[in-house]
C-alpha cells in the first residue's frame, strides 16, 4: 500500500515504483492538487506504473480535478466512485466519513469483506 494523507499527485508518483503489480487497486489522487497543470500527466503516469487486474478511482469533490480523474480512468478502462455522493468536510476535499467510501469499494467488488475477530 502506498498511502499518505494530503499527498499531491506528484508525491504519489514519486513514491510509486516503476512497475508494481497488484490484483486490484483503489486510487485516490488529485484532490490535494486540483489546480496542478500537470495533474492529468501525473495521474496517467501513476496508472501506467500499475499492472493491476482491476482499478477503481475515487473521484474528488473538485469538479475540475474530477474531470481529469474521469478522463484518466476512462482512458484505462477503470471504474470510478464519485465522492460527490459522500458528505464533505468543511475543507471541501475530504469525506466526513470514509466508511461510505469503504463500503462502495467493497460493493464494487474491489476488495472482499473480512470479519476481524480478536
Amino acid at each position: 500500500m502506498i498511502a499518505q494523507a494530503g499527498a499531491s499527485s506528484s508525491t504519489i508518483l514519486g513514491r510509486t515504483p516503476p512497475v508494481i503489480a497488484y490484483q486490484a487497486a483503489v486510487i485516490s489522487a488529485g484532490a490535494n492538487d486540483a489546480d496542478n497543470p500537470d495533474l492529468g500527466e501525473n495521474l496517467d503516469a501513476i496508472r501506467r506504473r500499475l499492472h493491476v487486474g482491476r482499478v477503481v478511482w475515487l473521484v474528488p469533490y473538485n469538479r475540475e480535478a474530477a474531470a481529469t480523474v474521469r478522463w484518466v480512468a476512462q482512458r484505462w478502462g477503470d471504474r470510478i466512485i464519485d465522492l460527490a455522493w459522500a458528505r464533505a468536510r468543511s475543507d471541501g476535499v475530504h469525506c466526513m466519513s470514509y466508511s461510505w467510501v469503504a463500503r462502495s469499494v467493497v460493493r464494487a467488488g474491489y476488495v472482499a469483506r473480512h470479519n476481524i475477530t480478536r
